[in-house]
């Protein structure tokens, strides 16, 4: 398949084809080029140009995405490339003696290999200079850290991988066709149905983590440093990405599935009551259509999850149970659990819970994950500077997806 890159390219190579041609004739007939040839020689090598900047951003651009894509395609378990023994690792490399403004590309891995890679231990090595990681395991190492703190990209949400960061139109249905429920006689007519489909922009912003490390740390390094930027940087981004797919949950998904009665405004309620706790959650699940529970996934905060974990049914056992496999996440009426702390805590006509099919959430990512080094920022200070980029946005398409458990007023 050819890349938009390799068009812009084709068109390039086409002018400054004709361009030549141009020139060629005026050197053939002996004579200067007139003002038209002259104007048309001129713009075709000025778009030449031009074409070729926004073929090498671009091709930058989908690269990326590449990478991006792959990584989240990969299946789990994939251990870190280590560097040989006794040499430094392309990172810790970079690191040291990189060019100003010289990137260090990263691709993120998918929640179920971070889970394998969390079971395995984020360190494979001592923390020491001498160990090192290959690139898998730095980006490894930084998406881990990122998709640990944005436990939402694990429920399963759509992520979106993109070359640039134009706005994208999304379809969004509010109200899905069905049939009718009477048969259709011979030559009868066939009752209409039609889907309620409107458009919502899937834009991203720009959100960045910036680090000044002292010179004579990066150069006489004794401790895991690029494990200890892939970590910070890691945790920062992915607070970011986790704030904007909330946000766009917590606006899109608008129907509540349950209301608690009066006195759970901050709790589920006495469990001794009936309608109280854990029925309030087995009446969220059943809210939810049948067709979206069935890759269906609960969202909270810490301080809910806290509050369910000590509920139990009627017969004293508990509702929250432990992962069927180490490193899965658990479960809550058999679907699983996962913390994001940019969700409400329990308050008063607060939206606490979620429940439902979080692949309506498109969360997107543009451009990949962009990691630069610049030794000139603070050179007054004698320090090398790090930074991570990612430009990301998230919409929820479906309100029928997934549902909410609201508190009470009072």
């Amino acid at each position: 398949m050819t890349s938009i890159a390799d068009t812009l390219m084709e068109r390039r190579a086409a002018l400054i084809t004709k361009a030549q041609e141009i020139a060629t004739k005026g050197v053939t007939e002996g004579r200067d080029l007139s003002v038209e040839e002259q104007t048309d020689f001129d713009q075709m090598i000025a778009e030449a140009e031009t074409l070729a900047k926004r073929a090498s951003a671009i091709a930058e651009g989908e690269q990326r995405g590449r990478e991006l894509e792959e990584s989240f395609r990969s299946v789990t378990g994939r251990d870190p490339q280590k560097a040989s023994e006794g040499k430094s690792s392309e990172f810790e490399t970079w690191a040291r003696n990189a060019r100003v403004g010289d990137g260090y590309d990263i691709a993120p891995v998918r929640g179920a290999e971070a889970r394998a890679i969390r079971n395995r231990g984020a360190e494979t090595r001592d923390m020491s200079a001498t160990g090192g990681v290959g690139p898998n395991g730095v980006y490894g190492q930084l998406w881990e850290y990122a998709v640990s703190t944005t436990q939402l990209l694990q429920a399963g949400v759509d992520i979106i991988n993109t070359a640039d960061g134009n706005t994208l139109p999304m379809p969004r249905a509010t109200a899905h066709a069905a049939t009718d429920g009477a048969a259709v006689a011979a030559h009868g007519a066939i009752v209409e149905s039609d889907s309620t489909i409107d458009t919502v922009n899937l834009s991203v912003a720009k959100y960045g983590f910036l680090t000044d490390v002292p010179t004579e740390l990066v150069q006489d390094v004794t401790f895991d440093l690029e494990g200890y930027i892939a970590r910070n940087a890691g945790r920062a981004l992915g607070r970011r990405i986790s704030q904007v797919a909330a946000a766009a949950a917590i606006a899109g998904f608008t129907t509540a599935g349950v209301t608690g009665p009066v006195g759970t405004s901050t709790t589920l309620g006495s469990q001794t009551t009936a309608g109280q706790g854990s029925d309030l959650l087995v009446d969220l699940f059943h809210s939810v259509l049948n067709d979206y529970r069935n890759g269906a996934a609960w969202v909270m905060g810490d301080p809910t999850a806290a509050m369910i974990r000590k509920l139990k049914t009627s017969t004293g056992e508990l509702v929250w149970q432990p992962a069927l496999t180490a490193g899965d996440p658990d479960l809550v009426l058999g679907k699983p659990v996962y913390i994001d702390s940019f969700f409400a805590t329990p308050a008063a006509n607060a939206k606490s819970i979620f429940f439902g099919d979080w692949s309506a959430l498109k969360v997107r990512i543009a451009g990949g994950l962009r990691f630069e080094r610049s030794a000139e920022y603070h050179f007054g200070n004698d320090q090398v500077t790090f930074r991570a980029l990612v430009r990301t946005g998230a919409v929820a398409i479906d309100p029928n997806a997934v549902k909410f458990f609201a508190h009470s007023a009072t």
